[in-house]
């Protein structure tokens, strides 16, 4: 799977480098909202708690087709899980998980007048993370410092401005030995220039 992330960011970044400049006010732009996050660790949810953000730039490229793009770009966002977990142990314990990430997202972006789809993957880098039972951070659990995942998402362009929706599936184990993908739904706005 590491094969596959180093693939992705290589993508990317021919992406940035590429001389094929985006026509007009697609052609680049930053993307920002909210972000709500699911994480399951062997089948229970770490999720009563799990809003957070995002941030980034996007780069778009023509591949041949008129409607159809190619979008890179870069961005940051938190992954967040919170849970009393009274259920497990019996005992009224707190268990949270904050994730940082700096992602790689590539996409195919179809545009038909203002309404826009888009899906593809993304490869993730964690750059600071922390798990904490009932306020106490504690070490010892062994979060990968990679993750990957495909994405399908909806927009809408007004002149310079949209609105989209993006829903992320996790494709890698973000804990070692366990079933720990991450899932996530961004709806934010975006600034085309």
């Amino acid at each position: 799977m590491k094969r596959v992330l180093f693939i992705c960011l290589a993508i990317a970044m021919l992406g940035f480098t590429s001389n094929v400049k985006g026509e007009g006010p697609d052609g680049k732009g930053i993307r920002a909202g909210w972000q709500s996050s699911f994480i399951a660790i062997d089948g229970v949810d770490l999720s009563d708690d799990s809003n957070g953000f995002y941030a980034g730039f996007f780069k778009s490229n023509n591949i041949g087709v008129s409607i159809l793009k190619l979008d890179s770009g870069i961005e940051y966002y938190q992954v967040n899980g919170k849970k009393n977990l009274l259920e497990l142990f019996n005992e009224d314990i707190v268990g949270e998980l904050k994730l940082h990430y700096i992602n790689i997202p590539i996409a195919l972006r179809v545009k038909l007048g203002p309404v826009y789809g888009l899906g593809g993957v993304s490869g993730a880098i964690k750059v600071a993370g922390k798990f904490e039972v009932n306020g106490q951070e504690v070490d010892g659990m062994d979060v990968s410092t990679f993750d990957a995942g495909m994405h399908l998402g909806l927009g809408v362009k007004v002149l310079k401005f949209g609105i989209e929706a993006k829903y992320n599936w996790g494709l890698v184990d973000i804990i070692e030995d366990s079933d720990s993908k991450t899932e996530y739904l961004q709806i934010g706005a975006v600034l085309f220039f």
